[in-house]
């Protein structure tokens, strides 16, 4: 039997053929089979008994496929190997009945289907073979020369099989071979055709030309495969370059064969090595951690995850470095799939944040720091402004002097604000839980605010016993303060401010209502953004403040567990809701 040299051998790490070169090996090996056959009979058993050899089937039938000069197929049995003579007569002629064999014979393309109810129904050939096999699933598969079908390949595959994803490549392989082979069988017989019109013996040379379609053969299949190999390995070198010249850091882990893995040269510097799947653990690695500095485990590295068809999208990692370096970065993975949705790898990237997260440390320093600045100057104007109203009697003095404190007690609100925004980004917002009477701390806002707008009503209505929260009584009363002061601002002043306190279910609701122009349906989804001031009525000038209110109130309700959201109707009421879940056991 013709094999492959040792020298042409593709291997993989374990010793065994790649798939390249398995491929290749059955091509030369089905070659090597039809070379030594003269007769056509034979030459048509071998392709049937080499597609049952080569490509595992259970069943393979070799129909030939003429078309005279109506251009109507002529689909008649050539050959079977597996079958029992019982129904080849079933399937001897698909001329006019509907079949898969037929069905590749008019495509020119192969075709497959699984062998349940209803191809067994529509289809005679997959009827005839499920009488006698039971089979999973049926291919069929045209051999086309010039264009044209000179015969259709049928196989039929049991439960033990690989999937069609997994054979189609190799049947197109071995099909051109065996497409060779009939196209010889054809041109010889056009030749004997021309010598008997011609009135010549070709009795005696009847060897001559067999043989020389046999040498031609493996001339054309030995062409074919270092045809294809060269393809393949341009393409898989065309491939690499793209990895490796990658200009973000990327790396591609190969499902088949070896499990082969290559990441570009950016994803190599910036791990100051090879990718951390390349000797998992070891420590002149590097490592990918999560924030809390703790190291990923095999099966929770991204690419591992994309292999299993678990993808990541945008999740915050480090690479910790052999020298003890760490970089942040952002990491998404996916699974690579063929057209039938089967998984043959997977891919990630690595994007360095190590700009961005120094960005925003900056930023947020330079917030604390004005913020911090500003409240020792705002302080001593506040006590300058109120030394210089008590000691004077003039009246005009004293308003100025109020006007002052008033100023600096809003730019002391707004220093808090960007500093409790600030916190909220950089997800350094802490909270000092302690089990808190909410019902209480409503009475006590409520007043606070009835206190400070005398002018405006606030009703409030909470149910009776109300159990306690685990809640920061301080920020909680932010919430409420900020709540308050956003429905006097914006309602009608003429109408009252109503508060409610509901115990549902497994939580606490707060709901603080007041009536007024309202809030469109387009800002309703931004309220709760950064710098998203309420538009008011259009005829009022807008109050002063940062827009940052309502997004530090979500920030608080939600690192609480809460949720919180807004209704309103226009010209009618508008409502702000939040909840905060029970303490645990009461």
């Amino acid at each position: 039997m013709t094999t492959i040299s040792a020298n042409d051998q593709l291997s993989a790490a374990n010793g065994e053929l790649a798939p390249a070169a398995q491929l290749a090996e059955a091509v030369v090996e089905a070659c090597a089979a039809l070379a030594g056959k003269l007769d056509p009979q034979q030459i048509h058993d071998t392709i049937v008994q080499q597609a049952v050899r080569l490509l595992g089937a259970e069943i393979a039938l070799l129909h030939g496929a003429r078309s005279p000069a109506e251009r109507a197929l002529h689909v008649r049995l050539l050959a079977s190997s597996g079958l029992p003579g019982a129904l080849a007569g079933a399937l001897d002629d698909l001329t006019s009945t509907p079949s898969l064999v037929l069905r590749a014979a008019e495509s020119c393309r192969i075709e497959h289907t699984a062998a349940d109810a209803a191809a067994i129904e529509r289809l005679s050939d997959v009827r005839a073979i499920d009488a006698c096999l039971r089979p999973c699933w049926v291919l069929a598969a045209p051999l086309l020369g010039a264009g044209r079908p000179l015969g259709v390949l049928t196989c039929a595959f049991g439960e033990r099989s690989p999937p069609p994803h997994e054979l189609i490549p190799r049947v197109q392989a071995l099909g051109a071979v065996f497409a060779l082979a009939l196209g010889s069988v054809e041109r010889e017989d056009h030749q004997r055709t021309e010598l008997h019109h011609r009135g010549l013996d070709d009795a005696g040379g009847a060897s001559s030309p067999a043989q020389q379609r046999a040498e031609a053969l493996l001339r054309d299949a030995q062409t074919a495969r270092r045809e294809a190999e060269d393809r393949l390995a341009a393409e898989q070198q065309w491939l690499r370059s793209i990895i490796e010249d990658f200009p973000v850091a990327i790396a591609v882990f190969d499902e088949r064969g070896r499990h082969s893995l290559v990441a570009s040269r950016r994803c190599e510097q910036l791990c100051a090595g090879p990718h951390p799947l390349t000797a998992f653990g070891a420590a002149q690695y590097a490592r990918l951690c999560e924030p809390t500095g703790r190291p990923l485990s095999h099966h929770e590295m991204p690419l591992v995850r994309a292999a299993r068809g678990e993808g990541t999208i945008c999740a915050e990692l480090y690479l910790q470095r052999a020298d003890g370096s760490t970089i942040p970065v952002v990491v998404s993975a996916g699974p690579v799939r063929d057209d039938q949705g089967g998984i043959l790898g997977a891919i990630a990237s690595y994007e360095d944040v190590t700009h961005f997260m120094e960005r925003e440390r900056l930023r947020e320093e330079w917030l604390s720091i004005v913020a911090h600045d500003l409240k020792q100057p705002l302080t001593a104007i506040a006590a300058c402004a109120g030394m210089l109203s008590r000691r004077s009697e003039d009246a005009g003095i004293q308003a100025w002097s109020g006007k002052i404190v008033a100023s600096v007690q809003r730019l002391e609100r707004m220093t808090e604000d960007l500093l409790d925004a600030s916190k909220l980004e950089a997800r350094r917002f802490s909270l000092e839980r302690r089990p808190t009477d909410l019902r209480a701390l409503l009475h006590a806002a409520v007043e606070l605010a009835a206190a400070e707008r005398p002018e405006r009503a606030v009703v409030l209505a909470a149910d009776e016993d109300v159990p306690p929260v685990h809640a920061d009584a301080a920020r909680m009363d932010q919430v409420l303060g900020n709540l308050l002061l956003n429905a006097a601002k914006y309602g009608d002043p003429d109408a009252p401010i109503r508060v409610t306190l509901s115990l549902r279910d497994a939580e606490l609701e707060v709901a603080i209502e007041n009536r007024g122009p309202g809030i469109s349906p387009d800002e309703l989804p931004r309220l709760f953004q950064r710098f998203q001031r309420l538009s008011s009525d259009p005829a009022r000038s807008r109050p002063p403040g940062t827009g940052l209110g309502l997004y530090i109130c979500k920030g608080i309700v939600e690192a609480h567990g809460g949720r919180i959201w807004a209704q309103s109707q226009l010209d009618e009421t508008t409502s702000f809701h939040f909840t905060l879940p029970l303490s645990r056991g009461g």
